[in-house]
This record gives C-alpha cells, structure tokens and sequence, in this order.
C-alpha cells in the first residue's frame, strides 16, 4: 500500500533519534546475534512532520537488507543527526529544498553493492535473492516512503566496502 501510495500517511511529528532508539530491541533479535548493531543520535535532532510507522518501515527494510548481505556476521550502524543541505547536493533530487533535514544513515560492513546493481536497487520488484526469498520491493518502499515525505533516499557503496543508505526528511 505504502509503494503504490494508496496508503494514507498519518503525519505528526516524529523525532527519529527517539523511533531508532524504540526499535533498538526488536533491531537486535531481528538481525541476529551474528551482527553487531550500532546507535548513534547526533545531538539535537529536530523532530520531523511523519508517518511513524512508514519511518519505522524503512529503518528495518534498511536493516533486513543489511542482515541479509552478511548471512556470515557484521556490524550494522544507524546514525541521526542535523545536515544542513546546500542547492548543489539538492540538484540530485527534485524533493529536497536547500537548508536543515534529519539524516537517517543506515550503513553495513559487508560486501558491498556492484556499480551495476546500485543502479537498480531501488527499482520495484529488483532483488539479487533466490526465488522465495525477496521479493524486490523494500528498498523500492523505502525510495516511496522517502518521496511522499518530501525527502530523498540515496545508496552508496563500493563492492568490498559494505553499503550505505542515507534518507534526509
């Protein structure tokens, strides 16, 4: 519902900082005991105007993919923080207007994603999983949830250097 956008958002104010911290626990049990989880809240972060449960669904389809690229162990860090964007970083993206927006950095140590591959992944139904086990739609959530919030979602990584996602609302 969220991806074809015929999901209502329920806007209100958010503070990221604080939803991260409440998925702690269920993060923990859900990457495993084999991945280490970090949290770091960058002081001050501003509260943002949305949909709770959708934020909540792009921080675990972040780490569910991150999980999932390291079926050997890692470490998985999420960050919050202030960034204050110029015009030229907002050129990437038509949703983004110069000035303050809460970085969400989602990042791993694993394998890292191939330059062929990073141009697709957020592409609906794209997936690099076997057949029953993925269906290509998290990261193609996340980019949706990142648009209907006037934000934007951007992937960056190197094969060999883990993988990063950053989602400024």
């Amino acid at each position: 519902l969220t991806f074809s956008r015929r999901e209502e958002l329920h806007q209100r104010p958010v503070y990221v900082d604080a939803l991260v911290a409440d998925l702690a626990k269920l993060l923990r049990r859900l990457i495993g005991e084999h991945i280490e989880l970090s949290l770091t809240a960058g002081p001050s972060v501003s509260p943002v105007l949305a949909d709770r449960g959708q934020i909540e669904q792009v921080v675990l389809n972040l780490c569910v993919n991150a999980r999932d690229a390291m079926p050997e162990g890692g470490r998985v860090e999420i960050e919050t923080s202030v960034v204050d964007l110029d015009e030229a970083f907002c050129e990437s993206s038509p949703m983004l207007a110069p000035g303050a927006h809460v970085m969400l950095r989602v990042s791993d140590n694993g394998p890292g994603i191939p330059e062929d591959i990073k141009e697709r992944v957020f592409e609906p139904f794209f997936t690099t999983k076997a057949v029953g086990e993925g269906t290509g739609l998290g990261l193609a959530t996340a980019y949706a949830v990142a648009e209907r919030h006037r934000g934007a979602i951007f992937c960056e990584s190197e094969p060999g250097e883990g993988a990063t996602f950053r989602l400024y609302l």
